[in-house]
């Protein structure tokens, strides 16, 4: 990371690591005290205002389309995500490479047309509650877990992410997020889970990623094409779990062909990531979009295009 030079009077790089699932306003104070504080004289720092911050991809390599301005309700998963799509991966490369993200920090003129949102912990939280939302609403077809949610639970979720308490955060967690448990008699059409029948008695079971209605997935392409967000139940109408090349293939078959490639590998033209990891083409896509969810219940799996 490094501070636009229009004020620097230091060397103005320095190096933060942070939990994937939190958000750059989270990242401002401690920015502002091991960097901003140090590179910047007085008077440079008397006209500085953290609202009108802004961070931008540094473009180091060729690549599509950077992402440009960083979206504030972002988190920094996506941020990195979009990072590493935009660079076509190096045939030279048995796997993908990890790279520091590079960000550079403006300290005025926010473009604000690209952002969004404010720089505000309050405009991220409600990005967050509006995520899980979306999420349960794609899983059940309303968004009663979320909304039945006691209020000291469901901000005991964004306390979690503020305080990086991953105890604090599974306190909503546990009442939102279904578990990998595969489903004891697989269905096409998942029955509605005991805990929003009406008439329902006794503790509730888990709820299990297999048995809802649809798995709420992005897939994230590079050159800023839309995001592919379809409906993907976790089983095939034979009553089978999807994998995840089985989805790739309806859902993106020009990148990923039903066909055979000369080579063998499943994944001749693009490769499927999520958490900074090669997803594997036979994993079942319930179980990806348990274990590899981000904070708010979205699983997020990025595109990277394979170099010629």
């Amino acid at each position: 990371m490094c501070v636009s030079s229009w004020h620097a009077v230091a060397a103005a790089d320095g190096q933060l690591q942070a939990p994937r699932y939190t958000y750059l306003p989270l990242l401002i104070p401690e920015i502002r005290e091991n960097l901003v504080d140090l590179v910047l004289d007085e008077e440079a720092l008397e006209g500085v205002g953290e609202k009108d911050w802004w961070f931008e991809e540094e473009a180091d390599q060729p690549a599509f389309a950077v992402q440009g301005a960083c979206k504030w309700h972002w988190p920094l998963d996506l941020i990195e995500l979009y990072s590493i799509i935009a660079h076509p991966h190096d045939p030279t490369n048995a796997v993908v490479t990890p790279r520091p993200l590079r960000l550079v920090l403006h300290l005025k003129n926010p473009p604000s047309d690209k952002l969004l949102v404010p720089n505000s912990l309050e405009a991220c939280k409600n990005h967050f509650v509006n995520s899980l939302k979306e999420a349960d609403f794609v899983k059940w077809r309303n968004t009663n877990k979320v909304t039945s949610l006691r209020k000291v639970d469901l901000d005991a979720g964004w306390d979690g992410i503020v305080q990086d308490d991953y105890d604090l955060y599974m306190r909503m967690a546990t009442r939102l997020l279904p578990l990998p448990i595969p489903s004891p008699v697989p269905s096409a059409v998942p029955s509605r889970p005991a805990s929003t029948d009406p008439g329902s008695t006794g503790p509730s079971k888990p709820d299990s990623s297999y048995a809802v209605r649809a798995l709420p997935i992005k897939i994230y392409l590079p050159g800023n094409a839309p995001v592919v967000q379809e409906v993907i139940p976790p089983m095939t109408p034979s009553g089978k779990p999807q994998t995840l090349l089985g989805i790739l293939n309806e859902h993106l078959p020009l990148l990923f062909p039903s066909s055979s490639s000369p080579n063998g590998s499943p994944y001749p033209l693009a490769i499927p990531l999520a958490q900074g990891i090669e997803l594997p083409p036979d994993a079942e896509v319930a179980w990806l979009a348990s274990c590899l969810c981000g904070a708010d219940g979205w699983l997020r799996i990025g595109i990277q295009l394979r170099a010629e």
